[in-house]
């Protein structure tokens, strides 16, 4: 009997033995599972949030597609398939990294009722992250990482979710958590002057300016009233400085402030009012100077005349990049060459980098990824800094992809879902024909030099 005890003893421990060994085997399938997040359990979401309920097998790996665009002379078409190296994750900068600096720009962060109501959680707070996981990686191949916020965080308003509109005009308004999705995502700049700033009044843009501050991410285009300090951020790195404005052409609810307010708290275009602010950028020390115009028409891939008119008065002004938003969709790009002989970069419109509005062209996206590099010094040319690759990385927006939601995808995302692979293929030639060369897309190597 003491003999069959024993057994029974040894039996016992070696099954627990076991049952451990497949547990600690089973755990990191189970840790790298994904779940949906949990504001979707028993939530009713209004129609324009788009959620599907399907789920999306997927799989994906570096490097990502980026489409050279700075032109070349062998170059005929702008290829999105063209994959090209991202500067290396991790490890130590090599000689010729620590020479240059790599920036991500991007187009309008928008935060809608939709896009609160799925990020919601149990606690009421929110979670926006798995917009960006598919891009985080991208993101963190950049030294700096620029957008557009096109919302304001203002608990002492309304948010989107309460009211739609404010005087009869879209009101943009989310918590502030939405900031710390960003910065997960790795975003570090935004600039905040579009037709949104005033949706909260002046109480809007100064707790807004409040919460940029609280989360660490330095901003440009709105102000305190008393705010006496530059109009545009200063970054630098590898004594590479480059300087980031911010300007609209249209602005909602003006009726909410004086004229004289108005001035002070939004960086709004005038053709004096950038001059002027180029031109401190670079009596301060700007190497190169990149331009954040709000302009155009809502929902049109059309550039308006005058788009293209304050886009050379930009250039002529001394910017060295224009990136334009507010459409809600693609716009072309062109090379801008001024008298001087610079060719400057304009994206009119990059899109939404996310949103819940309803139309396949406002989840259309593009990120430009800029490298720049401080030239040779020569006796004719003297020290200057320039663009040495410039680059895209087409995306569009999925309602839904792996329990995930709003999910920002990249055009090579391989999917065996076919509703998924057709949205992505339907983006795919849509971006195409908007940057198609055509006019002035392209440099003649006169131009160039």
């Amino acid at each position: 009997m003491k003999k069959l005890n024993r057994i029974s003893r040894l039996l016992t421990a070696f099954i627990i033995v076991m049952l451990l060994n497949i547990i600690l085997l089973l755990l990191p399938i189970i840790f790298e599972s994904k779940k949906p997040p949990e504001s979707v359990e028993g939530h009713n979401y209004p129609p324009d949030t788009e959620t599907t309920s399907s789920e999306i097998s997927s799989s994906f790996t570096l490097p990502f597609a980026l489409a050279p665009i700075f032109p070349t002379k062998s170059d005929d078409n702008i290829n999105f398939d063209q994959s090209t190296d991202i500067t290396s994750l991790g490890g130590e900068d090599t000689e010729e990294q620590l020479k240059t600096v790599t920036l991500c720009l991007m187009g309008d962060l928008m935060c809608l009722a939709g896009q609160q109501y799925t990020a919601e959680r149990r606690d009421g707070t929110h979670d926006y992250t798995g917009s960006f996981h598919l891009v985080r990686e991208f993101f963190s191949s950049c030294d700096f990482v620029v957008g557009n916020l096109e919302t304001t965080l203002s608990e002492s308003n309304p948010y989107s979710t309460k009211e739609r509109e404010v005087n009869e005009q879209p009101n943009c308004n989310a918590p502030a958590d939405y900031l710390q999705s960003l910065t997960w995502a790795g975003i570090t700049h935004l600039v905040t002057a579009n037709n949104h700033s005033l949706d909260g009044g002046l109480t809007g843009i100064e707790e807004t300016i409040a919460h940029l501050d609280e989360y660490g991410i330095l901003h440009t285009g709105t102000y305190r009233e008393d705010y006496d300090g530059a109009h545009y951020m200063m970054m630098e790195k590898n004594g590479i400085k480059i300087a980031i404005l911010s300007s609209t052409e249209l602005i909602n609810q003006r009726a909410l402030v004086t004229q004289s307010q108005l001035a002070r708290v939004i960086d709004s275009y005038s053709k004096k009012n950038i001059t002027n602010r180029i031109a401190q950028a670079h009596a301060d020390g700007a190497d190169f100077v990149v331009v954040y115009m709000h302009w155009g028409s809502e929902n049109v891939h059309d550039v308006r005349d005058y788009q293209k008119s304050h886009a050379k008065e930009i250039a002529l002004a001394g910017a060295d990049l224009i990136i334009g938003s507010h459409p809600h969709c693609l716009q072309e790009m062109e090379y801008i060459v001024t008298e001087d002989g610079r060719s400057v970069p304009c994206f009119y419109s990059l899109g939404n980098v996310v949103s819940s509005m309803t139309r396949d062209i406002n989840h259309d996206t593009v990120f430009v990824k800029v490298q720049l590099q401080r030239a040779d010094h020569t006796e004719d040319q003297g020290d200057c800094v320039e663009i040495a690759s410039l680059s895209l990385l087409p995306c569009h927006v999925l309602a839904a992809l792996d329990g995930q939601y709003r999910v920002i995808t990249p055009l090579d995302y391989k999917t065996e879902d076919k509703k998924a692979a057709a949205e992505l293929a339907s983006a795919r030639t849509r971006i195409e024909e908007i940057f198609a060369p055509h006019g002035n897309t392209r440099e003649t190597e006169a131009q160039r030099h």
